[in-house]
């Protein structure tokens, strides 16, 4: 079975494919749990970080400038920027898929799953090495069994398609809905 996508991704597809690429490990372990919004989830961390350090130059204006309240202050200086940092990756990660507005081609087989886009190497991946098949809220995605990290994703609207597929066809590999 050949899919061809010509649409490009929503911001709230690839959004989500980067929240999947960035908990893929978790998910590999434990493929039911809830995708977590690592935007949100860094964006409260950088706030709390840029507190603790505020609150502790604070306490050592006013009061007696003691060693710990440095550390303090560097610890939180540090913690802001690192996550300010992942942040800014994870943005400029969804800019990129954004960006890019080569159609793709999604091949379901007997040896498995390929996504290609055009003018560009084909990434697949054999049955047999994917771990199961997730659905999300705005993807399916195919997951490798190794840790090489590989995650294929495809629009929902698609979805029906996939699963029936795989139903169809027998193809033994766990689906989580």
């Amino acid at each position: 079975m050949t899919i061809e996508i010509k649409e490009k991704g929503t911001r709230q597809f690839y959004k989500e494919f980067v929240n999947v690429l960035t908990q893929y490990r978790q998910l590999l372990y434990r493929p039911e749990d809830k995708l977590k919004d690592n935007f949100t989830r860094y964006i409260f961390l950088t706030v709390a970080m840029v507190l603790i350090c505020l609150m502790s130059l604070y306490g050592g204006i006013t009061e007696s400038f003691t060693v710990m309240k440095i550390l303090t202050a560097v610890f939180g200086a540090v913690a802001t920027v690192a996550t300010l940092i992942i942040l800014m990756r994870m943005n400029k990660m969804v800019s990129g898929y954004l960006a890019d507005d080569r159609p793709s081609v999604v091949t379901l087989d007997e040896n498995g799953v390929e996504i290609e886009k055009v003018g560009s190497q084909a990434v697949r991946l054999a049955w047999d090495n994917v771990a199961f098949v997730r659905s999300f809220a705005e993807s399916t995605c195919f997951f490798s069994k190794d840790l090489s990290g590989i995650v294929l994703s495809v629009n929902n609207d698609h979805r029906k398609e996939i699963m029936d597929y795989i139903k169809n066809n027998n193809i033994e590999v766990k689906v989580v809905k």
